[in-house]
């Protein structure tokens, strides 16, 4: 098997329109991106602040996580040309672009996981 990357793109939607934000990003986008290829799975989370820091200002409430097999550098060369001829539709999307943030992980050890 392929070693696995981890794909990381935080974001926030824009003000008021967090359901039509869920609603693009579980229909639209993250089919879109997978069609792009590499990307082997894809889950969404949104931030949850703890107690303690309640009412405390966070830079992102929207973390996607994607699995990639192969080199990074031709995903993201294949992903702009896929946003480019609207294969991966962006235009009218709900987020605030200026917050996105996007990285890529390499595993460093093999995963610890609790036994069973």
């Amino acid at each position: 098997m392929a070693e696995r990357k981890l794909y990381l793109v935080f974001g926030n939607p824009n003000p008021g329109q967090e359901e039509e934000f869920d609603e693009w990003y579980d229909t639209v986008h993250i089919p879109d991106v997978m069609s792009v290829g590499n990307i082997v799975s894809a889950q969404r989370f949104r931030y949850r602040q703890l107690d303690r820091d309640a009412g405390q200002p966070v830079a992102h409430v929207h973390l996607t996580v994607y699995e990639l097999e192969g080199d990074p550098d031709e995903f993201m060369t294949k992903m702009i040309a896929a946003v480019s001829s609207g294969k991966v539709r962006m235009q009218e999307a709900p987020f605030n672009s200026g917050t996105v943030s996007m990285s890529f992980w390499e595993p460093v050890t093999e995963k610890a996981e609790t036994p069973g």
